[in-house]
C-alpha cells in the first residue's frame, strides 16, 4: 500500500515523531549535569527545526554539533534562567505555604506575569539562539518582541506545558515516558510556530544585509548569513 512507503506522509509523520523521541531523550541525558541545561535546549531546538523541516535526516551528530556551537552562549543563558526559575520556585513556594488566600491579589498577579514572563523567553530564547548569529543581548530582545508578536500562538504551548506537568504528578509512575511523549508534542506545536515566526526575522536580517551589501565590499559580505542555516548551505557549498 502506498500509506506505507518510506515517503508517504503517514511514514514522514512517524520518522519526525521517532526521530523527536530520539532527540527528547538525549536532551533529557545532557540536562542531566543541570548546568549544562541550556546548551542541551539550544542543541535540541536546533534540530528538532530541522527535523519538522524535513532538512536533517539524522540526530546524533547533528545535536553535539549544535551543542558545541551554541555552548557558550546556551551556557550563560542557562545559568541566568535557571537562576530566575529557582527565585520564582521559591517565591511560589512561599505562597502555597502562606496561603495563596493570605496573599495580595497585587503580589499574586505579579508573580504569575514573572512566571509567563520567563516560561515565553525560556521557550523562545534556545531556539532563537540556534538559528540566529546574534549576541546575548540580541537574542533576550528577540525573545521578548517574538514573545509580544506571538503571544496568542504561545498560549496554548503554555497550556500544554502545565498539562504536561500534571500528568507527571498525577501518573508518577510512568514518569520518564510521560516527559518524554509530552515533549515531543510540545516540542513539534511550538517549532510549527518557531519556524513561521523566523521567516519574518530571517527576511528581516537579510534586507539588513542587503543594506550592508550597499555599504561594504561584496567579499566582506559574503561571510555574512543571516541566520545559522545559511551558514551551513555556505559551508557544504564550499566543501
Amino acid at each position: 500500500m502506498n500509506l506505507f512507503r518510506y515517503d508517504s506522509p503517514l511514514m514522514q509523520f512517524l520518522n519526525t515523531v521517532t526521530d523527536l523521541f530520539i532527540l527528547n531523550v538525549l536532551c533529557i541525558i545532557c540536562c542531566i549535569p543541570i548546568l549544562t541545561i541550556g546548551p542541551a535546549l539550544a542543541a535540541k531546538y536546533d534540530v528538532a527545526m530541522r527535523i519538522v523541516r524535513h532538512e536533517e535526516p539524522a540526530v546524533f551528530v547533528p545535536y553535539f554539533k549544535a551543542f558545541k556551537e551554541n555552548f557558550k552562549q546556551a551556557f550563560i543563558i542557562g545559568l541566568f534562567l535557571i537562576g530566575a526559575v529557582f527565585l520564582l520556585s521559591v517565591d511560589w513556594n512561599w505562597m502555597y505555604q502562606t496561603g495563596f488566600e493570605n496573599v495580595s491579589p497585587v503580589y499574586f498577579a505579579g508573580a504569575v506575569f514573572i512566571s509567563v514572563f520567563v516560561l515565553f523567553i525560556t521557550m523562545t530564547i534556545f531556539p532563537i539562539i540556534a538559528r540566529f548569529e546574534i549576541t546575548i543581548k540580541e537574542a533576550f530582545k528577540t525573545s521578548v518582541l517574538f514573545s509580544m508578536l506571538y503571544f496568542f500562538s504561545l498560549i496554548p504551548i503554555v497550556i500544554l506545558i502545565l498539562f504536561a506537568g500534571f500528568l507527571c504528578v498525577k501518573y508518577m509512575q510512568w514518569l520518564p515516558l510521560v516527559i518524554v511523549l509530552s515533549h515531543v508534542v510540545i516540542e513539534f506545536c511550538l517549532c510549527l510556530i518557531l519556524l513561521r515566526g523566523f521567516k519574518k526575522l530571517e527576511a528581516k536580517f537579510s534586507g539588513e544585509d542587503e543594506e550592508d551589501n550597499n555599504e561594504n565590499t561584496e567579499s566582506e559580505t559574503e561571510n555574512k548569513p543571516s541566520s545559522k542555516s545559511d551558514a551551513d548551505k555556505i559551508e557544504g557549498e564550499n566543501q
